[in-house]
């Protein structure tokens, strides 16, 4: 009689039961990456949603506070912030002061600054920066630097291609890989005078990004609001001395934050020089920059935007300009 034996598969069995657990493990590991993925990216899509949202939010809002400028115009005149008691008023007032306002645009909290659009320097001719050779600390750097800008500039918008001492033309552009310049015109946008090598170090952007110490072309000229002025430009413009340019700060910080008189708090011998030097009146022209256009604590975008008053209805042909309207 013939015995069959079965051979012992018992260590069979044992693999089989680990490869199974390395299955279970190698997908789990997996379902918690797709569960990573997915809350990452609604985190990403949720982000873009409130930027996007905010973003309309901002355009409506700005249209209502170009509105609420022009109806403060119309119901009180344009008398200087300086010589206006606010805690008169029931209302907010709506003037070139740089004072952050707060306004409910259906259910949500819009903050925005107004300032006057005439600020920075006018770029009427390429000599329009040397009024800032006039810093006393750092004066033999900033000439050599208006020297190379003004030089630069001039290649930029004539028509040949004869390189001055300190410019660029065409060769020299490409040489650091900005094909396709000079313009061979007069620029068309304020930001185009980042591209002059030399502006790179005489023209410093602000807290946002933006070439304000330039005005926005197509503004006309003229001092620029006292409201809206920095350290350089009180060096430089008002001829102030480092202390007095920093007292002159510290009470238009105090300003912003009470609204308490630029007259009530500087010395009278600094008064006299900052008048003469900047704009005190409320101005034609406008700009407003909104800096939160959806609630505390969440993503938003930001928008400025610069006009002239027209009045509460609007411009005689329907059209409403704008000589700078950026989201950021």
């Amino acid at each position: 009689m013939r015995v069959r034996i079965q051979p012992d598969r018992s260590h069979e069995s044992g693999a089989a039961l680990v490869s199974a657990l390395a299955m279970l493990a190698t997908a789990g590991l997996l379902v918690l990456a797709l569960v990573a993925v997915s809350r990452v990216s609604t985190v990403g899509v949720a982000t873009y949603t409130d930027l996007m949202r905010s973003g309309y939010i901002a355009e409506g809002a700005g249209n209502r506070v170009r509105y609420l400028i022009e109806a403060d115009r119309q119901l009180y005149g344009t008398s200087r912030a300086e010589d206006i008691k606010y805690e008169d008023y029931d209302t907010d007032r709506y003037l070139a002061d740089s004072i952050e306002h707060e306004i409910d645009y259906y259910g949500t909290p819009v903050k925005f600054v107004i300032t006057s659009a005439l600020s920075g320097v006018a770029m009427t001719n390429v000599n329009a920066l040397d009024v800032f050779s006039y810093d006393r600390d750092t004066e033999s750097a900033v000439t050599d630097l208006l020297g190379e800008f003004a030089d630069q500039l001039s290649d930029y918008i004539d028509t040949d291609d004869e390189s001055r001492t300190d410019g660029f033309e065409v060769a020299d552009y490409e040489g650091i890989d900005m094909n396709a310049l000079p313009r061979n015109a007069s620029p068309q946008f304020r930001e185009e005078l980042l591209w002059l090598p030399a502006a790179k170090t005489l023209l410093p952007l602000d807290k946002d990004g933006r070439l304000t110490l330039i005005r926005q072309f197509g503004i006309p000229s003229g001092n620029p609001s006292i409201y809206t002025v920095n350290y350089t430009m009180l060096r430089t413009m008002a001829q102030l001395e480092e202390e007095q340019a920093k007292e002159v700060l510290r009470a238009l910080e105090l300003w912003r934050k009470e609204r308490t008189p630029l007259g009530d708090q500087l010395d009278e011998l600094v008064l006299p020089q900052l008048q003469r030097s900047f704009s005190w009146d409320e101005p034609e022209y406008y700009t407003v920059t909104v800096r939160q256009a959806a609630p505390e604590g969440r993503p938003t975008s930001r928008l400025v935007y610069s006009f002239r008053s027209d009045g509460v209805t609007g411009p005689s042909d329907k059209i409403a300009t704008y000589y700078e309207y950026l989201k950021f």
